[in-house]
């Protein structure tokens, strides 16, 4: 099993391959996000759940009408995901994984395969562990934040196999 659930916790059975889509949409230092409509720039406050024209004028827009603007990764950008124990971010991290960017695009993939998700002492229960995913390693996209952290759930291989 390898989902991702809507709040960006990873369920992963032990030992099991998955693959992490991963899309960063623009925002200001509002934390709104850029939305288009050609070339018609929209701010979408995402708690509140207001979207703005550029001059960030309340709208009665949806953003389900627009395109979300989203980061070019671009060739030779380094991605870097990190699996660390439970409130270990001052540790080093127990699995690391770099990918370099092939080809521009607005998604880069990050493939997690047995061997990456076989890790920490054998459980018969689940195991939560702490992630985050750093860009160039100057800017972190998912980490601890103030919601908290984001889990990483280990559970149990199938049984006999490991």
């Amino acid at each position: 099993m390898f989902k991702i659930d809507k709040e960006f916790k990873i369920h992963c059975s032990r030992g099991d391959a998955g693959t992490i889509t991963l899309k960063i949409p623009y925002t200001d230092n509002n934390g709104y996000v850029k939305y288009l409509d050609g070339t018609t720039i929209y701010w979408y406050d995402s708690a509140k759940k207001v979207m703005y024209d550029g001059n960030y004028e309340k709208v009665e827009v949806s953003p389900d009408e627009l395109e979300m603007a989203l980061y070019q990764f671009q060739i030779g950008d380094e991605v870097k995901f990190n699996i660390y124990e439970k409130k270990g971010y001052d540790i080093e991290p127990i699995v690391s994984k770099t990918i370099q960017v092939q080809q521009t695009s607005d998604e880069c993939m990050i493939p997690l395969y047995e061997a990456d998700t076989t890790f920490g002492e054998i459980q018969n229960k689940p195991v939560t562990y702490w992630y985050d995913i750093t860009l160039n390693d100057d800017l972190t996209i998912i980490c601890y934040n103030e919601d908290g952290a984001q889990e990483f759930i280990q559970y149990p291989a199938k049984g006999g196999e490991e």
